[in-house]
């Protein structure tokens, strides 16, 4: 609970930044308006949650198995999040995104927020980095994965909302602000890396 505010704080911050599911949200709304966008929304909320449930299976199973093993996966997903903090860091130059004009049901657009944020082999490998920095080994893991990951949700989930409604009004303004872009990237950058030093190597 102690480490709950930095949690919370970081969880924010990695939601205002332009990522896989941001920009789907961008495009499915700016091309065909705020209620697409909501569905996306919608469907992008699933796949989080099915990443939740599967990084809490599998961190609350290798506990079972050995503390050596649940610390070395902290390990792992420290220096994960050093790399992911140091690539958004670097990161240069305007959101760069292919807008869509495609028609689509709502249901074929849940489906495919769904599967987008589902089979994005990089969120499945932040949420096994992320979670696990701020799980206790002494308590039951899979309770507190679980517990972070719907916090992750529920604090991204109006984020996410807000992004489609901008973007439905306003089109492609956020792709054109190269100073905003690479600003949110290089504090994003630095939130990463002292996560990664301070959870993955300090915090015990």
């Amino acid at each position: 609970m102690h480490n709950l505010p930095l949690f919370i704080g970081s969880t924010l911050l990695l939601a205002i930044t332009p990522g896989q599911d941001f920009i789907y949200v961008m495009i499915r709304s700016a091309s065909q308006g705020t209620r697409v966008g909501f569905i996306a929304v919608a469907g992008l909320m699933i796949g989080v949650m099915l990443h939740t449930l599967a990084a809490a299976t599998g961190v609350a199973a290798i506990l079972l198995t050995s503390s050596y093993a649940f610390n070395a996966i902290k390990f792992i997903g420290a220096a994960y999040l050093i790399y992911l903090g140091i690539q958004a860091f670097r990161q240069k130059g305007n959101l760069k995104i292919k807008q869509r004009t495609d028609e689509a049901s709502d249901l074929k657009i849940f489906k495919e927020g769904m599967l987008s944020s589902t089979f994005n082999p990089k969120l499945a490998l932040f949420f096994m980095a992320f979670l696990p920095q701020f799980v206790s080994p002494n308590q039951d893991a899979f309770t507190q994965m679980l517990t972070l990951g719907i916090i992750f949700a529920l604090l991204s989930l109006p984020i996410l909302l807000a992004v489609a409604l901008f973007s439905a009004k306003f089109g492609n303004l956020l792709t054109k602000n190269q100073a905003v872009s690479q600003s949110i990237g290089k504090v994003t950058g630095v939130v990463l890396i002292g996560l990664g030093i301070r959870l993955g190597f300090v915090s015990r």
